[in-house]
């Protein structure tokens, strides 16, 4: 009896063993890699954003209750998925749009999101996923200021401040 309980108990930590060796942590770089997903427009006017991600160390997003420094308000990591809005000039050139132009200083028109954080209690390090966010209508100058096509170039920060690759939309039409 004891010896058919410790086979059956064996069985089931190897059978477990070898389940759990299917899933083994993927090993990402600590510094977050996107890659652009999808834009999608809606009849209201509103759209919505999705990015893919990876991050070895899994710290991507931030609690509610982060907002000492560095991610208080003001820093440039208060917010940690950043959307930057370029339009296509008449000579075919990306230019970052200026919100205020009778400034000496580019104020260049950018959504910055408060991405969540992501990692649950008891998860294995790495995350692999989509993030997306939703622009509110309008999320882009009329066709009247920027006719033509337009982009967002994108960018996510971890909770450690690594600073992800930059991807773009691709052009977008009004």
């Amino acid at each position: 009896m004891k010896s058919s309980l410790l086979v059956s108990l064996g069985f089931t930590f190897l059978a477990a063993l070898a389940f759990d060796s299917c899933k083994q942590e993927q090993n990402f770089p600590v510094v977050p890699v996107i890659s652009f997903k999808e834009f999608k427009k809606f009849s209201d006017g509103s759209a919505t954003c999705t990015i893919n991600f990876t991050d070895g160390d899994g710290d991507i997003g931030l609690e509610q209750t982060d907002v000492n420094a560095p991610f208080n308000i003001g820093s440039k990591y208060h917010y940690n998925l950043y959307l930057v809005y370029y339009y296509q000039d008449a000579s075919g050139i990306w230019q970052p749009f200026d919100n205020d132009p009778t400034t000496p200083k580019m104020d260049t028109l950018m959504y910055p999101y408060r991405i969540q954080n992501l990692t649950q209690d008891g998860q294995k390090k790495s995350l692999q996923g989509e993030i997306s966010v939703r622009l509110e209508s309008p999320y882009s100058p009329p066709p009247s200021l920027i006719p033509g096509a337009f982009k967002f170039k994108i960018v996510l920060i971890d909770r450690a401040l690594h600073i992800s690759n930059e991807v773009d939309t691709g052009p977008i039409t009004q």
